[in-house]
């Protein structure tokens, strides 16, 4: 429950009180008990003193008499100790007594007899079984002792800070009504203004604080009304200028940072928060802090535009527009996210390059082939011949290239029609077995379809996976030494087939299998032209699995062998 103010500073008042109250009792409880102690020690030798004089001329057979007498009087223990150590009178017991009572000549209050004319000492009496307070000093007799019990030094102490705490009680319950009071009547039109002031800060201007109020407090009265109807007039404009920022930053694609002059963070827009997976604790933060930047944070020193990389929370390149803000209060960042641009421009100049580099080997060996053919004197008939199967030979290779090429246009653009049916696996991966089979037996590699005969049917276009299963099949016997083997196997799982093609290959590094399925990539530039192919066929076959919703992987050891998997709905 929130306390008012009222009732704060009445608590806060009442517990000053208490706690006075209380440090006086705390102190009478550390500093009484130990003067009265020494109070009533000093009490102690005297009454000492007074009986070494009283039993100074009493015949040794009636000191046990005299030291009873006395006890009872006035209800001090009295013992007579003879100089070596021997109790000759004790007032707790009875001549005949006295004889088995140790000796007590080593008994701390004694020795300080002994060595300074008097003694004290505390413990427990195991005479007579209680806490005692001794006090001993020299007599003729020898010594002369006096004990009080502890208990009655414990219950005067105890009397005295009963007495104090009664009166502090006392004090306290006559002194709080007072000050509840007091309080009152200082604090309550100090709360009227608080309550009227807390409905102001929650927009509400409808109440207005009485300014009949005398004083300060009628003047403190005009001067919050006063303010009630200059913030009410501010606050409406300013609702309307934040809602139209508001929607012009949530409506923007570009991600928008705002920082104070002295570089730390205001606002962070929707975008913004959704590109670098931002919260609301980057707030007050430097822009070097939150997005790790050095170059960012300098351009946030010195406005101006720039393109930057962000490697977190994933690389990209953004277009970076710095402005200051009127007054030079801050800054204000726009971030356009060019990613996607700049990728997209690599992979057309690694495109274009490609490309060229492999339209320029077939057309440069056509070129060659024609103008000897046209030289003259023309060569024999045998060259001729030779001449124009090369020519044939790479007009084959350019025709595969370009009809991959708009295999792969076709596919990207999602123009390429599939016709969708239930497909048997395993007969169509044994049918292109078959196909291969001329190839296979050249290099003596043994192909094995090991395909489960109840295999589910696979929903797909059947065209476009015989290109699939030749593609991958192809690749295997390509880069598979003679005397190898390659494995075509399928296994259904939760509503998909995954299949894989297996090879006694060369094997794949690890920083390549990333990058195995982009267009034109090769693992081994040079080898990969000898075996032939137009290094699109991998790429034609990760576009072909994901139209039809499926996933496309490699899995390779150098050394080991490749698997080339891929995965159907069934």
């Amino acid at each position: 429950m929130k306390l008012t103010l009222q009732l704060r500073s009445f608590l806060a008042l009442a517990g000053l009180l208490v706690a006075l109250l209380l440090a006086i009792n705390l102190a009478l409880g550390l500093f009484l008990p130990p003067y009265l102690r020494s109070r009533i020690e000093s009490d102690l030798e005297r009454q000492t003193l007074l009986a070494r004089a009283a039993l100074a001329a009493v015949p040794p057979d009636q000191l046990n008499a005299i030291a009873a007498r006395l006890h009872s009087e006035t209800g001090l223990r009295v013992t007579v100790i003879a100089p070596d150590g021997k109790v000759i009178a004790e007032s707790d017991k009875k001549p005949d007594e006295l004889a088995a009572i140790e000796n007590h000549l080593y008994r701390h209050e004694i020795q300080d007899a002994l060595r300074n004319g008097a003694g004290h000492a505390r413990r427990h009496s195991d005479t007579i079984g209680v806490d005692l307070a001794y006090c001993a000093v020299r007599a003729p007799q020898g010594f002369v002792r006096l004990a009080l019990p502890l208990h009655e030094i414990a219950a005067t102490t105890g009397h005295v800070q009963r007495t104090v705490a009664v009166a502090s009680l006392v004090v306290g319950l006559l002194a709080i009504p007072s000050t509840y009071w007091l309080t009152r009547r200082i604090v309550r039109p100090i709360s009227e203004m608080r309550e009227i002031a807390g409905h102001v800060a929650r927009g509400d201007f409808a109440r207005q604080a009485p300014e009949h109020l005398s004083g300060e407090l009628g003047e403190l009265a005009g001067a919050l009304n006063d303010m009630s109807r200059q913030l009410e007039t501010r606050l409406r404009e300013l609702s309307e200028e934040k809602a139209s920022l508001a929607a012009v930053l949530a409506g923007m694609t570009e991600g928008v940072l705002v920082t104070d002059a002295a570089g730390r963070i205001r606002l962070i827009n929707r975008a913004l928060r959704e590109q670098f997976q931002l919260g609301d604790e980057s707030l007050g933060k430097t822009a070097l802090e939150v997005f790790r930047n050095v170059e960012l944070e300098q351009l946030i020193a010195a406005p101006g535009a720039r393109e930057l990389t962000f490697l977190t929370p994933t690389e990209r390149t953004f277009a970076v527009n710095a402005a200051d803000l009127r007054n030079k209060t801050g800054t204000v960042v726009v971030f356009h996210d060019i990613t996607r641009l700049k990728q997209l421009e690599n992979v057309r100049k690694e495109f274009v390059a490609n490309v060229s580099h492999e339209l320029r080997t077939p057309l440069s060996l056509i070129k060659g082939c024609i103008e000897t053919l046209l030289d003259d004197p023309p060569p024999d008939a045998a060259s001729a011949h030779g001449f124009l199967q090369t020519i044939q030979r790479h007009s084959r290779r350019l025709e595969l290239l370009v009809e991959d090429l708009l295999n792969i246009s076709a596919l990207e653009s999602q123009r390429a029609q599939l016709n969708f049916a239930p497909v048997a696996l395993r007969e169509l991966a044994a049918a292109v077995a078959d196909e291969l089979a001329p190839q296979a037996r050249d290099k003596n590699i043994a192909v094995a379809v090991e395909m489960p005969p109840d295999l589910s049917a696979a929903r797909a276009d059947a065209e476009r996976l015989r290109q699939v299963f030749v593609n991958l099949l192809d690749n295997a016997l390509k880069y598979t030494p003679p005397g190898g083997h390659v494995a075509v196997t399928a296994r259904a799982g939760a509503g998909e087939i995954e299949c894989c093609i297996a090879d006694d290959g060369p094997g794949i590094a690890p920083e390549h299998l990333p990058r195995i399925f982009e267009r034109f990539y090769r693992v081994d530039k040079a080898r990969s032209r000898e075996l032939g192919g137009t290094g699109l066929g991998l790429s034609i076959v990760k576009h072909i699995v994901q139209s039809h919703g499926g996933r496309v992987w490699a899995e390779s050891r150098v050394g080991e062998g490749s698997r080339f998997c891929f995965t159907l709905p069934i």
